[in-house]
């Protein structure tokens, strides 16, 4: 899929791809062969691999570019980015000279932060024999690429990952730590973070662990080829406590409710404003990324990429739309009864609405981004009751508004899951 094209007087370079590994714990059965199906990571929100079957299998297509023509004397050349590594250091050693490295380098940089060079990264360039380059591909670590072509005419795009989402499960006991059991049993550690965020407002899941706790989990990861890109997406989680059992469904790519289950009763479900997207940051204090004092932080963080369509929890009037201190560009919802949430961060607003306007859940207000005080693109979210700001995973103000409780489609959904799980682990044996 093409993202974004522009067309160059000079030569053009593109590509790149870093990954991270997770154990595989079981294989499906029929997964497709990625010459013939490839699941795009998602847009913004998160990943947008689409289960196309209902079941194990995985699959969206994306076109591959065609590349221009070349001699058959074409020279092919390629270097993973080390540590401390630099594009123009690269293309000095590719034997690339002054200008033609210069105009590589500007084309790359059209539709790439240079300064954002990493270890892992691979530079591909395809030459003449007299080091003139016909192509120019720099693979990043979401596995999307930067491809500069150079003749007969020179362009440069970015191309969407050409990736294969894979389920895969696991089943872990607590001896003295989640990251512990986790790391034991071959599980993306970091799902440990993802499973303290969400209970945050249920309960403390470290001071619950004595010991002997059974967990079951199912994630998502991401292949191009025989390499794992990008970080896996946990979708479903099992904790067997002292106090009953525990389940999880997080989002799919295609929806925004998270549930939390304990003993086959609903416990808790939250309306997040991005589909798919992964909770980061939580309500309450914590040490400021920026000024790194401990300050109270009002809303929840969501790990977004830049652009990601940010839509409306709950049905309401827009309020204010524009700047706030901090906040960068916003937008504030109205929902009556005092109640309001903030959007903020924001790369773009949607024109079609103004202030005023009643929106309904899942009206798309705007775009994922960092304005304001801010690291990189993710989404805050919060809402406020009386002006105040309170816990979006605790405060059932806003749910009362809308449809908090579980649907059939839900149930059916959480059915499905546990039923997949049982089988990846049964095929894992």
């Amino acid at each position: 899929m093409l993202i974004r094209l522009r067309y160059w007087t000079a030569l053009l370079v593109t590509g790149g791809i870093a990954f991270s590994v997770s154990q595989l714990l079981d294989e499906p059965a029929n997964l497709p062969g990625p010459a013939k199906e490839a699941a795009a990571l998602p847009s913004p929100a998160g990943r947008t691999a689409q289960d196309t079957s209902g079941d194990d299998d995985f699959a969206v297509t994306t076109p591959v570019a065609e590349l221009p023509e070349q001699a058959a004397d074409t020279v092919s050349w390629s270097r993973v980015v080390d540590a401390g590594g630099s594009l123009s250091g690269l293309l000095a050693e590719a034997g690339l000279d002054t200008d033609a490295s210069r105009d590589v380098t500007a084309a790359i940089g059209s539709e790439f932060d240079l300064r954002q060079l990493k270890p892992g990264q691979l530079l591909s360039l395809k030459t003449s024999p007299a080091g003139t380059p016909y192509t120019a591909t720099l693979e990043l670590e979401d596995g999307s690429r930067i491809l500069a072509r150079f003749a007969p005419a020179p362009s440069v795009e970015r191309l969407a990952p050409d990736l294969v989402s894979v389920p895969r499960a696991g089943e872990a006991i607590v001896k003295t730590s989640i990251f512990g059991a986790l790391e034991a049993a071959g599980i993306p550690t970091r799902f440990a973070t993802d499973l303290e965020l969400i209970l945050d407002e249920t309960f403390d899941l470290r001071t619950q662990l004595s010991g002997g706790e059974h967990m079951r989990v199912m994630w998502r990861e991401y292949r191009a080829g025989d390499r794992v890109v990008g970080e896996p997406t946990i979708d479903f989680a099992q904790l067997d406590l002292n106090d009953g059992r525990y389940e999880i469904l997080w989002p799919d790519d295609n929806s925004r409710r998270t549930q939390i289950m304990k003993d086959g009763e609903l416990l808790q479900t939250f309306e997040q404003p991005i589909r798919g997207a992964r909770l980061s940051s939580a309500f309450g204090l914590r040490m400021h990324p920026i000024h790194k004092t401990k300050r109270m932080h009002s809303g929840l963080d969501f790990a977004a990429e830049q652009g990601a369509p940010v839509e409306a929890t709950q049905a309401g009037k827009v309020a204010f739309m524009g700047e706030r201190s901090g906040y960068g560009t916003v937008v504030e919802v109205d929902h009556g009864s005092g109640v309001q949430t903030l959007y903020a961060h924001l790369s773009a607003l949607n024109d079609a609405i103004k202030v005023g306007d009643r929106v309904t859940a899942g009206t798309e207000l705007g775009r994922a981004g960092s304005t304001g005080t801010s690291t990189a693109p993710h989404l805050h979210y919060e809402i406020r009751v009386g002006g105040k700001a309170v816990s979006p995973l605790a405060d059932t103000r806003l749910r009362d508004l809308g449809t908090g409780a579980a649907t059939a489609g839900s149930v059916t959904r959480l059915s499905s899951v546990k039923s997949k799980l049982d089988r990846l682990l049964a095929i894992r044996g």
